[in-house]
């Protein structure tokens, strides 16, 4: 009997097998690329459940018809070795062809019995934590954490998950202290790394968070297309948030966009920060058009209630009504037929503020204001972190001054200020309201 990286058995004997589990691991947990090796593991060795179950979960992360086809025939693989499979790794198994299935509701119930059950699998309390972040439940990505940490103690890894439940629950504090201790432990650790800026950003510790950034951007260069341009969107925003929006443009065309166009993540990061520059007034030019054309090329759209509610804008912005049109029949039918634990999320969240969003394209910024009116007190249910959500938050706040309610924002942008002192975007949108500018 084998053993992968964090001491969990595993049924092979195979050199091969234990090398491309452990290489899938670490490059899921740590934002890395080498996972293709875990198509051939499962291939050499079909026997071997486990590897067939990670296998079908890069299918379903391909994000594509081709990669569901992928998934179907490493999910039959899985299912038919189970038997032969250890109970932890049957746990995991189950849990992957309920995410194939769409069961979100009994993926988020193995997955909590797989971090009580089975502490050593980091992959797996990974997994949880990202599956649980996808519905806004702050708490239990903080749980998950707290609940692996102590079989973790040597694993940087596990501070950086860590950091990253402590900031969404407004422990900022003890969020930056395991963030640093993540990076002094392994320096390429860039989960840590977005943990720590986004503690700087929600104090407005700007000038720090670009000095940390920049001094750790070294160790993105060969991380996955995601954590490389999320964490340059991170250190767009220091600059964006203080006016300097030459910066975030140039960061935009350079790190943010163009890295994998094809991705949902990368057009989320790059639709937010395109989003965020226009909203300050900022002329962005022509760059709508290229993101909307990659997002209307989308063969599996409503992945999430978060990412849709991202395309619905761009492909308003882009002109692409077409697709637009595709999208919103989709966000209506998942606001009937979507699993119990997101469909209220896509009924009375996603779709009201993706019309609302459309609104705001189409410059009706009172029909915004009354579409967005509904979906902003439950923003938190449709997952993302308190940074990303923090565009809708500005939507809603331009809108009302567009639509000249200035004593409707005026105490929305006062807390704001009153929260993060001394931040130049916030003070400027507060003189709107105030008639200043």
């Amino acid at each position: 009997m084998r053993e992968d990286m964090f001491g969990n058995q595993l049924s092979t004997q195979s050199e091969q097998t234990v090398g491309a589990i452990n290489s899938f691991i670490e490059s899921y947990i740590g934002f890395g690329t080498d996972f293709l090796p875990i198509f051939d593991a499962s291939d050499s060795e079909p026997d071997c459940a486990i590897a067939a179950a990670y296998a079908a979960l890069l299918g379903i992360f391909m994000e594509t018809p081709e990669g569901r086809e992928i998934a179907r025939k490493y999910s039959v693989r899985a299912q038919e070795g189970m038997s032969k499979a250890k109970e932890r790794e049957q746990l995991f198994i189950s849990a992957i062809l309920d995410l194939y299935d769409n069961k979100i509701g009994n993926l988020l119930q193995k997955l909590r019995q797989l971090v009580i059950e089975f502490p050593g699998d980091l992959f797996s309390a990974k997994l949880a934590q990202n599956s649980y972040f996808n519905i806004g439940d702050d708490k239990t990505l903080l749980w998950i954490a707290d609940s692996v940490i102590d079989r973790h103690k040597g694993c940087a890894y596990a501070y950086g998950m860590r950091a990253f439940g402590r900031e969404q629950s407004s422990m900022f504090d003890l969020a930056e202290e395991d963030g640093r201790r993540a990076t002094e432990m392994q320096r390429k650790e860039p989960w840590a790394h977005h943990a720590v800026a986004h503690v700087m950003l929600t104090q407005g510790r700007h000038g720090e968070g670009i000095k940390w950034m920049q001094d750790l951007s070294n160790e993105w260069d060969d991380r996955n297309s995601f954590m490389f341009t999320h964490n340059w969107w991170h250190q767009a925003l220091f600059y964006l948030e203080q006016e300097d929006f030459d910066t975030p443009l140039k960061l935009y065309d350079e790190k943010v966009w163009g890295v994998d166009k094809t991705y949902s993540l990368d057009q989320v990061n790059a639709i937010s920060l395109l989003w965020r520059l226009e909203q300050l007034g900022v002329d962005v030019g022509d760059r709508w058009q290229d993101v909307s054309d990659h997002v209307a090329d989308r063969r599996l759209v409503n992945d999430q209630p978060f990412f849709d509610m991202h395309y619905g804008y761009a492909l308003a912005r882009g002109g692409q009504t077409e697709a637009l049109d595709r999208l919103m029949v989709g966000m209506e039918k998942m606001a009937h037929e979507a699993p119990d634990v997101t469909r209220k999320s896509w009924a009375e969240v996603a779709l009201p503020a993706t019309r609302g969003f459309i609104a705001i394209a189409e410059g009706k910024f009172d029909d915004a204001v009354r579409w967005l009116s509904k979906a902003r007190p439950r923003f938190q249910e449709i997952g993302g972190s308190h940074a990303q959500r923090d565009l809708f938050e500005l939507a809603w706040v331009t809108s009302l001054l567009e639509a000249r309610k200035f004593e409707e924002v005026r105490p929305v942008l006062e807390a704001r200020v009153n929260f993060r002192q001394n931040v130049p975007m916030d003070a400027r949108l507060l003189a709107r309201a105030n008639g200043r500018t």
